[in-house]
């Protein structure tokens, strides 16, 4: 068990290198002997293609046999009807970069030989080195039990535990589809959320907006990674299972304080809004009061303007009254006048004639009384 122990003590003390390194390292580590089967029965094989992250064909016995990394499962690449899952084509990638074709391997056996779909069921190793840990070491793999094949899945799950000290391939915190970045996305959006709550409407709409966002990204992100717990993705499920305790606690505290904040600004919300309200209805008061003061006015304006329309009127029907009576006592003076006046008696006009030497009166327009014979005239008396 030499090499296996050995990349367990390099794992904790974290300097193992990751990816390719690792099969560098378990081709220099160690020169001991591979351990035997554990029912002491062994199998040399050569390498003819892999088929993905956990299982290769190789020619074991001279005959072409499909092999079932045991104790590790790598993300799906080839499962009908479902998409590549996270890293599985970087896991298939990895295996074929570790067992080329024409590579000379041994397979050890457990319990179980045969899985249900016939594939070989083995810990493969190359240059002494467990293929089905150093691909979990370089966190593309994880540990996973079937019993009562159990050989392998201890130095597989020290492997796995190593990966998740380097935050290597499943366990990145920088790959977007692995648990932990998702995980993280939801941890950084609500911890970036601001307890401040501003002052003006505009910037609480959009502070409240941020908000309930996170909180939806929260919600949402939170049941995807519940539910890894009954995924088919069972690399997913279990770094999940691995992880859920520091990521539950750290999106409950974050879903809490998102909420809080959500609260203050709603509160503060409904605080402007009824400012606003409130003002309107002050301004609507003042306006309406104002309106009544000017209405005020003009009626008591048009009021005046009646009564000096009135009061004119008056006056000029006072004026008029005045005048009429004032041509009525002129008319019945006139008339009292002409009744004391003694009768006026006509004389009919006077022809002028010339002065014929009887005596002369220039410039007499008065009566004249003739002499008899009409020659001769003298002034009436």
């Amino acid at each position: 068990m030499g090499f296996r122990s050995e990349r367990v003590s390099v794992g904790r003390l974290g300097t193992m290198m990751l990816g390719l390194a690792v099969v560098s390292l378990g081709a220099t580590a160690c020169t001991q002997a591979a351990p035997p089967a554990a029912d002491g029965s062994a199998a040399e094989a050569t390498i003819i293609r892999v088929i993905d992250g956990d299982t290769v064909v190789a020619t074991v016995s001279g005959k072409e046999t499909t092999v079932r990394l045991l104790n590790i499962d790598t993300p799906e690449t080839k499962a009908p009807n479902r998409p590549v899952q996270c890293l599985g084509n970087e896991a298939t990638t990895f295996t074929e970069s570790m067992l080329r074709p024409g590579d000379k391997v041994t397979l050890e056996y457990d319990v179980t030989r045969l899985d249900q779909y016939g594939r070989t069921l083995a810990g493969v190793y190359k240059d002494k080195s467990l293929v089905n840990a150093d691909i979990a070491a370089a966190g593309l793999g994880v540990a996973v039990l079937f019993e009562p094949n159990d050989r392998f899945y201890a130095e597989v799950l020290a492997a796995q535990e190593e990966a998740e000290g380097n935050n290597a391939g499943l366990f990145a915190k920088n790959i977007e589809c692995t648990v932990p970045a998702l995980a993280d996305t939801v941890v950084e959006g609500l911890s970036e959320l601001s307890d401040t709550v501003p002052a003006t409407a505009a910037d609480v709409d959009s502070s409240l907006a941020v908000v309930t966002a996170a909180i939806a990204v929260g919600k949402a992100k939170t049941k995807t990674l519940r539910a890894l717990a009954d995924s088919s993705d069972v690399a997913a499920s279990v770094v999940w299972a691995v992880k859920k305790g520091s990521y539950t606690a750290l999106i409950n505290s974050g879903m809490e304080r998102a909420t809080r904040i959500k609260t203050k600004l709603v509160a503060k919300q409904a605080a402007l809004v009824q400012a606003k309200k409130d003002k309107a209805a002050e301004a609507a008061r003042a306006k309406a009061k104002a309106e009544a003061k000017a209405e005020a006015k003009a009626q008591a304006q048009a009021e005046a303007e009646r009564t000096a329309v009135v009061k004119a009127a008056a006056e000029r029907e006072a004026a008029a009254q005045r005048a009429a009576e004032r041509e009525a006592a002129a008319a019945r003076a006139a008339e009292r006048r002409r009744q004391a006046a003694p009768p006026t008696t006509y004389r009919a006009p006077v022809k002028e004639q010339k002065d014929s030497g009887g005596g002369s009166y220039p410039g007499y327009t008065g009566p004249r009384c003739y002499a008899p014979g009409g020659q001769s005239w003298k002034p009436c008396k």
